[in-house]
């Protein structure tokens, strides 16, 4: 199949839309909305870091409306509508994918581990204490005597616990205070569920369209980011795909050797316009997760300075990009001081090229409070920022 041209301009606004970025809150409130907005992402990837509200609340936040932390939770151990699993990165899924974990769950189990090489024994032991007692949490095989190297010690557990999960052997039943609590698959997927396993077809297709889904267009190497095992299947699977129109390449104007891939669907609902919102997004936003692919569309250089050392960020330890409409204007480093209920802006600076005007100040004075809200703070404090206009506008 010949690929198809598009501009720059209408690739972002696929993008945009594919993320929930292009109009504010689309898939609704609550519940429902958390639920919506997890099928369209296809992921939402979990990160500890707690400076501000985790990484993938603050996904649900931007999508969602009335997003509250708890929704989330309840979603996975009440309405297991919600499950953990690995995407490029330990995620939340919704359950309906489960079948297509089992791919990476026995690509796990024949590859012999993960992350760890853990003992057999030690395995079995976590494995029987689990289906002999019910759901654990980690820090229940911590032993008492703590006697060093020995099998029921807290850290050959975990790492037990970890790839017992990621065989697919031990699901996560629920999140209490971000600690993870395990129980055997049969006691934590709901009644009804599809378990059987999809064919390589089907399963090629799935990581296929769940990536254009979510993203709007993709280049082949970002569907398996991250997953080397499974390249090999959609490559396979693509010239039927392409041939049946399940798929269509794309190229962006300009750019005549890379090739992108949509859906015809997508290219039908292409929108018009992208609201001018502004949204700061967290480092681990399925939107920008791929710097590379960021700096092709949109023109930004990102990078996280979580893990450099203080004397060498520019921007700050935890800056988050800043998206206004179609366009990234610049960084944010938040951090939330619960205890004095203030959100302090310890650096906020915007893209030399942005036009500064009311409309921009406006739009960041009110995403500045809703963020703080959400932060649960209500004041903020901006030590550090190009734009000395801010403060009167935050008043």
């Amino acid at each position: 199949m010949k690929s198809i041209e598009i501009n720059l301009s209408e690739a972002r606004k696929l993008i945009l839309a594919g993320q929930g970025l292009a109009k504010n809150k689309p898939f609704g409130r609550g519940k429902s909305g958390a639920v919506k907005a997890l099928e369209q992402l296809g992921y939402v990837q979990i990160d500890a870091i707690s400076v501000i509200q985790r990484a993938h609340h603050h996904t649900f936040w931007n999508r969602v409306g009335n997003y509250r932390p708890k929704l989330l939770y309840d979603l996975m151990a009440k309405d297991r509508k919600v499950m953990e699993y690995w995407s490029h990165a330990v995620a939340f899924l919704p359950m309906a994918h489960y079948r297509f974990c089992l791919h990476t769950m026995k690509y796990v189990s024949q590859a012999g581990n993960h992350w760890y090489q853990v003992d057999p024994k030690v395995k079995n032991y976590v494995y029987d204490r689990i289906a002999n007692e019910g759901p654990l949490y980690a820090r229940d095989f911590e032993s008492k005597n703590k006697r060093s190297g020995a099998m029921w010690d807290l850290k050959p557990a975990k790492q037990a616990l970890h790839e017992l999960f990621m065989e697919g052997k031990l699901l996560v039943s629920a999140r209490d205070n971000f600690q993870r609590r395990y129980d055997l698959p049969e006691r934590v997927l709901p009644a009804g569920i599809d378990t059987s396993t999809p064919s390589e077809k089907e399963q090629a297709a799935f990581y296929l369209l769940t990536a254009i889904k979510a993203q709007g267009l993709v280049a082949l190497g970002e569907v398996h980011y991250l997953r080397k095992w499974i390249k090999a299947l959609i490559l396979r699977y693509l010239p039927e795909f392409e041939e049946e129109g399940v798929v269509q390449a794309v190229r962006i104007a300009g750019d005549s050797k890379k090739i992108f891939y949509t859906t015809e669907n997508n290219l039908q609902k292409l929108p018009k316009r992208v609201s001018k919102s502004i949204y700061f997004l967290s480092p681990f936003d399925n939107a920008i997760i791929q710097r590379k692919r960021l700096q092709y569309f949109f023109d930004f250089n990102y990078q996280t300075e979580i893990y450099l050392p203080e004397h060498k960020r520019v921007y700050g330890y935890f800056a988050l990009p800043i998206l206004w409409g179609t366009n990234f204007i610049g960084r944010l480093d938040p951090k939330a001081d619960r205890k004095s209920d203030v959100l302090i802006v310890k650096n906020l600076q915007i893209e030399p090229h942005t036009k500064i005007n009311k409309q921009l100040l406006g739009a960041l004075k009110k995403a500045l409070y809703d963020f703080a809200t959400f932060n649960e703070c209500h004041t903020i404090k901006v030590l550090e920022t190009n734009l000395p206009m801010l403060a009167d506008y935050l008043k």
